[in-house]
């Protein structure tokens, strides 16, 4: 039997886009089996199979119960018809679809290096885990029983530990006495824990060292409440419940050592290389950097940062790859090994490994071409909804009305910056400060100079908004915040010192390098403009589903024709639920 409508009610915008996240409809050259390759709608030219149904319900069981076969199926049409609309406007080519395909095209073609030279290739034989188990210990690995029992006031801990001194037994004394019931049935009984166990608790960490048979120190949890435990079992791990966990361990290494190999060999034969000429501009300019963004001016975008056998990594480029990167994952800015090194690899990630996904073919394999077909559907129906739908009322007027309403929300504060270098002693410091007033640097007169207490930098960039107390900035800083509050550009100030938690003293001096003043970040600016869409399409939310379900029924009705479910193999899909 076959219908060619699905009259059903409509699900939220919110779960619409959920659906259309979850459950891509399968490639037509997707290889089918068994049950799943059934057939049960088609939309033009797409199929729709009875494992896209199965798995979505699978999927969504969780938030929704006893889903109609049919109301599963109502988001795939949908989506199938956003996309043949998408392509009847050239969606598919548009620049900004092609734009976010290259990317996502990139990463998946590197993972798809990885996958075949490293995971694919990478074995850990049985005599191996052996030889880990034995080198590491883990022969003697062990796990503790304990029991326990709860109370709620010292006096009452105090009673029972009389009691088991005059040789009552701990067991009787849960079953009697310890509020948490369901041990206390098991005469206080807690079950097994290892040293992981520990690492993860306070509780564990006071009886897994204890001997067998002894009683660990009482333990008083965040609610107040007292624990008295017994240590009653030790025993072996061995190797059996640890072989598992030891493989994938193993994997894991062999893998990131692998993957470190084959990055190095390829880095070599792509000859990429950082240009030291253009990396020194780079930190004198980070020294201004917020975010670790370098105000890098316009008219150096062209510059070459970066070359390799296939081509150049412009300064124009890092730029990109810093905004493609959260903050956190950013080189310092002043850090030349950490930017080289985050250069190197993004140029390997961005450039090189495509290039050899492509050239062994593996960028025509079935995963990989599935995967690129449902991100560009992806791609094309979100284009689709925001020029048909959202642009209708985040149009270029009512966003710069936006912006300019709200010019606080984009104002960066005036912002102060400075240098700072940390020595261990007075008279270290005096000798730097002397090299400061005869015009070096303070970035390579730190060089020579160890890490502080052997983990804190000798030398960074520093800056601060003005707005802030000193006090804002902590106990140890607010004096270096002062100090640099009185300086002006160029001007040097310490040695200051600086007490640290561990008792040291430090000593340090600062050069002031400049003052930002407050500005209102520019319309164009990229953070602007997400920041603008994003809360435009918050305020007019309820207008854009409206229309978006206006939308879509009115697509439902021009492709009427183009529907064709297939209620015989639909019903079936109950007995798979």
């Amino acid at each position: 039997m076959v219908t060619r409508t699905l009259l059903i009610k409509t699900p939220t915008l919110a779960a619409f886009i959920c659906l259309f996240a979850l459950m891509p409809a399968t490639p037509v050259r997707a290889a089918a089996r068994s049950v799943d390759s059934a057939v049960v709608a088609r939309v033009g030219e797409r199929q729709i199979t009875m494992g896209d149904l199965l798995g979505a319900e699978r999927r969504l069981r969780r938030f929704r119960e006893n889903q109609e076969n049919r109301e599963l199926l109502q988001p795939f049409i949908d989506r199938e018809l956003l996309l043949l609309e998408a392509r009847k406007t050239s969606l598919d080519t548009s620049a900004r679809v092609q734009r976010t395909l290259a990317g996502i095209r990139r990463r998946q073609l590197a993972e798809k290096v990885y996958r075949e030279e490293i995971s694919h290739s990478v074995v850990v034989t049985d005599a191996e885990t052996r030889q880990h188990f034995v080198d590491n210990g883990l022969d003697q690995k062990r796990e503790v029983r304990a029991s326990h029992i709860l109370v709620d006031k010292p006096e009452d801990l105090e009673a029972i530990m009389h009691r088991l001194d005059a040789g009552e037994d701990f067991a009787d004394l849960a079953r009697e006495l310890s509020l948490d019931a369901p041990t206390a049935q098991k005469g206080g009984d807690l079950g097994f824990w290892q040293e992981e166990d520990a690492r993860r608790s306070s509780f564990v960490q006071q009886f897994i060292g204890v001997e067998l048979g002894k009683i660990a120190k009482p333990y008083r949890n965040a609610r107040g409440k007292f624990h008295l435990v017994k240590v009653t079992e030790h025993r072996l791990l061995g190797f059996e419940r640890q072989v598992d966990q030891i493989r994938r361990a193993l994997q894991r290494q062999k893998k990131r050592a692998r993957w470190a190999e084959y990055l190095a060999e390829e880095r070599d034969r792509f000859a990429v290389t950082v240009d030291t000429g253009t990396l020194e501009y780079l930190l004198d300019e980070g020294r201004l950097a917020v975010y670790r963004m370098p105000p890098i001016a316009t008219a150096e975008h062209t510059r070459i940062l970066a070359r390799h056998s296939e081509g150049e990594i412009s300064l124009g480029d890092y730029l990109e790859m810093l905004r493609d990167t959260t903050m956190d994952d950013r080189p310092r800015a002043v850090d030349s090994t950490a930017i080289a090194q985050y250069v190197e690899q993004e140029t390997m990630q961005r450039v090189v490994l495509p290039i050899v996904a492509e050239r062994k073919g593996w960028h025509e394999d079935d995963d990989v071409a599935s995967y690129l077909d449902e991100k560009r559907d992806q791609a094309m129906v979100e284009m689709l909804r925001r020029t048909v739908i959202e642009d209708q009322y985040l149009t270029e007027k009512v966003r710069y009305a936006y912006y300019e309403n709200h010019q606080p929300d984009f104002l960066e504060p005036e912002r102060i910056f400075f240098e700072g270098g940390l020595v261990e002693s007075k008279t270290e410091a005096e000798q730097v400060l002397a090299r400061l007033r005869r015009g070096e640097g303070l970035a390579a007169i730190m060089k020579q100079y160890p890490a502080f207490s052997e983990q804190w930098r000798t030398y960074d960039v520093f800056h601060f908004t003005t707005s802030r107390t000193d006090a804002s900035h902590g106990a140890r800083w607010a004096k270096a915040v002062e100090l640099v509050r009185n300086l002006q550009p160029g001007d040097i100030g310490g040695p200051l010192e600086l007490p640290f938690e561990d008792g040291s003293l430090g000593y340090l001096l600062v050069q002031a390098l400049a003052v930002v003043p407050a500005q209102v970040l520019a319309y164009d600016d990229p953070t602007v403009q997400d920041t603008v869409r994003r809360q435009m399409r918050h305020e007019f939310r309820k207008e854009i589903t409206r229309s978006f379900y206006s939308y879509l029924e009115n697509l439902r009705q021009r492709y009427a024709t183009s529907v064709v479910v297939y209620d015989d193999v639909l019903t079936t899909a109950e007995g798979f639920r």
